[in-house]
């Protein structure tokens, strides 16, 4: 691991070579980077267990056109950083989106979710839906302990709650355009949209859209700029939201009415981040470059 201290610095698409977009806002303070971890393979999502004080990082190993089965895996880090285990958890095909639920870890994997006993350090579950392989990709849960994970093969949005594993709603593309991140905040899901066909037919960035969790679910959209291939999805803790482009590469803030703003550039890769808003701590994997960074920040007050 290499470690600068406080050094300011200025499920995502799988063998596809898509066209970047530079949508137009501007930039503001710099996240500091805090520590830095090597040794990776392919990682791209993060999560923070506080009980324990440790993140675990989803690595997909070989991914893409001619990629290997089974040799995805989960690794453990300290809460400062330091890897503990590199291979963890084995036995995945490639691990994406990462969610803690009710002493389990959650895993987005291609054919199922699967859940992880932490203490144990091993599979103890896995939910695939009755037509298949679901090609999942990110997956969140919400306070009461709801798993969400998105299926790319079926368009769908299933759920894992209280022990029944069911698609919940079907991906309404009109408003949310081809879907990567999710992220559960209270009465409703966030959803990181990867592109959008524009209204003159023309394809653009994703937006942040959102699908509510009422009896009937209702779309929304937060906002009407595009803002890029957005892969993490986290709540600042003062309304708005830290998002990562995976195409573009940056790190952007969003304002609760969708108003981006790039914070860092990182390259393409930037995937699936969290923010520990107790420690200002965002925790970035980084896919192409095979690391994970972390940076003190703080949102600014609007």
């Amino acid at each position: 691991m290499t470690t600068r201290s406080l050094l300011p610095i200025f499920c995502w698409c799988v063998g596809v070579c898509l066209p970047a977009f530079t949508p137009a806002f501007a930039r503001a303070q710099t996240p500091e980077l805090v520590w830095e971890t090597n040794g990776f393979i392919a990682p791209e999502s993060v999560v923070y267990d506080a009980e324990r004080d440790m993140f675990y990082v989803s690595n997909m190993g070989t991914w893409g056109q001619g990629s290997v089965q089974g040799d995805g895996f989960i690794s453990r880090l300290a809460g400062d950083g330091r890897l503990l285990d590199l291979k963890w958890v084995t036995g995945f095909d490639n691990p994406k989106g990462l969610a803690l639920a009710g002493g389990r870890l959650y895993v987005g994997d291609d054919k199922d979710l699967v859940a992880v006993d932490p203490a144990a350090g091993a599979i103890v579950a896995r939910y695939q839906p009755e037509d298949g392989p679901g090609s999942f990709n990110d997956c969140t849960a919400d306070a009461a302990g709801t798993v969400y994970v998105f299926s790319n093969r079926l368009g769908r949005i299933f759920r894992l709650r209280e022990g029944r594993f069911e698609a919940w709603v079907a991906v309404d593309r009109s408003q949310t355009g081809g879907l990567n991140g999710l992220k559960a905040e209270r009465g409703r899901l966030l959803l990181g949209g990867w592109s959008l066909r524009g209204p003159d037919g023309k394809e653009q960035a994703g937006h942040l859209s959102f699908v509510t969790f009422e009896e009937t679910p209702q779309f929304g959209r937060i906002g009407d700029q595009p803002i890029g291939r957005i892969d993490g999805i986290e709540p600042d803790g003062a309304g708005g939201y830290t998002v990562t482009d995976w195409q573009g590469g940056d790190l952007i803030h969003v304002t609760a009415d969708g108003r981006p703003t790039s914070l860092l550039p990182l390259g393409r890769g930037t995937a699936d981040h969290t923010y520990v808003l107790s420690r200002q701590l965002l925790v970035i994997p980084h896919v192409l470059d095979h690391k994970v960074r972390a940076y003190r920040w703080t949102p600014a007050k609007e």
